[in-house]
């Protein structure tokens, strides 16, 4: 079976990717050697790294990593002890040294041998040669990134000019609220086409779709990222504002704005508040996606406070709606009759742009 694919450039003539990609573990294993191991990945929250000696673990592909504070640096390692290979963190805490629970080798947070018991006499053995092998770490507003590839673009040049676009929101202020998680038995490609067009919205979101100007959504792609555009619907003066889930408060921006950001970072703003979506492939039909909030204003307690609750429930139903959607679509790529469809040229270029970059990286 051939892993190269072919791919239109062109959305009028292209069609989507074939349903291999899909079922297929041959590419889940490309896709985290050569995408996720090389790409800037959502990893933890700055203030799990306010002080000196905090750290955090996280997997990146197939690798565990350590992100840890030392001073006023952030640092990022492989979760690899130069010995047998134990893990040298496990977890978040706060330590003034890494040490392997395995024979108790032990780092600073700089990365630099410190200790490895009874290990002299060992011909040729320089404990300065056996330093932890550094990540590349890097934050933005209340966000912490992390990159394997030691030759990768930094993350200011993959982010563009997102926090310039976002800047209305207030999002690099914004402090964290609370985390959700779900587990979705389909691919993880699966889950972020979906998330790229509103062009099932009518359909699959009939209340998100009451909410939004379906007419004037639009995709924007760009290098690295693309944002879709979703316009508020206005309340009308005759109506209820308790008829709507989605009511701006005085000052917010009418508008929803959907970042994606290559491959599986997602981040949802609009009225006050941002939520992050990590789409973690875990088998070639198995996803985990971890949701986080954030606000520009928290509240103290959020099952008590009623604005907060209707929002988190509303969310909650739309990713209800995903969920079914996605699973059923994963059942049918197996099916003996499909192989690869065609793009909408009007509400699916976002889809396209992500098979676009599927297909720079794989092949």
């Amino acid at each position: 079976m051939p892993l190269v694919f072919p791919f239109d450039p062109d959305i009028t003539r292209a069609a989507t990717i074939p349903a291999r990609l899909y079922n297929d573990p041959v590419y889940l294993e490309l896709e985290r050697e050569r995408i996720f191991a090389g790409t800037w990945q959502l990893v933890g929250r700055r203030e799990q790294l306010a002080q000196p000696g905090d750290f955090i673990t996280a997997e990146v592909g197939n690798d565990s990593i350590a992100v840890v504070r030392d001073g006023d640096v952030l640092r990022g390692f492989h979760n690899v002890c130069l010995h047998r290979a134990g893990p040298v963190a496990h977890g978040c805490g706060r330590r003034q040294t890494l040490q392997c629970r395995y024979h108790g080798w032990t780092y600073s947070l700089s990365g630099a041998l410190l200790r490895a018991p009874e290990m002299e006499g060992v011909e040729g053995f320089r404990p300065e040669e056996m330093r932890l092998r550094p990540v590349a770490v890097d934050a933005w507003g209340p966000l912490v990134f992390a990159n394997l590839d030691g030759k990768a673009s930094p993350l200011a040049e993959v982010l563009e000019d997102i926090p310039a676009r976002v800047a209305p929101f207030h999002c690099e202020s914004m402090r964290y609220v609370m985390r959700k998680e779900y587990d979705l038995a389909c691919n993880w490609k699966v889950y972020v086409d979906n998330y790229l067009e509103g062009y099932h919205v009518p359909v699959v979101h009939p209340g998100l779709h009451r909410e939004l100007d379906y007419d004037n959504y639009r995709v924007e792609p760009h290098r690295y990222y693309s944002l879709q555009h979703a316009p508020m619907r206005p309340v009308p003066a005759a109506q209820a504002a308790g008829d709507r889930r989605y009511v701006p408060a005085a000052g917010d921006v009418p508008e929803a704005f959907y970042v994606w950001i290559f491959p599986n970072v997602m981040l949802n703003v609009y009225m006050g508040q941002m939520q992050t979506n990590v789409v973690l492939p875990v088998a070639p039909d198995r996803t985990k996606v971890v949701f986080e909030w954030y606000a520009t204003d928290p509240p103290a307690d959020p099952a008590a406070d009623a604005r907060w609750s209707r929002l988190v429930a509303f969310s909650d139903e739309i990713q209800d709606e995903d969920i079914a959607i996605c699973e059923a679509v994963q059942r049918n790529l197996r099916s003996r009759v499909y192989d690869r469809g065609r793009y909408s040229a009007k509400r699916e270029n976002g889809v396209h742009h992500f098979h676009s970059l599927l297909h720079e990286f794989l092949t």
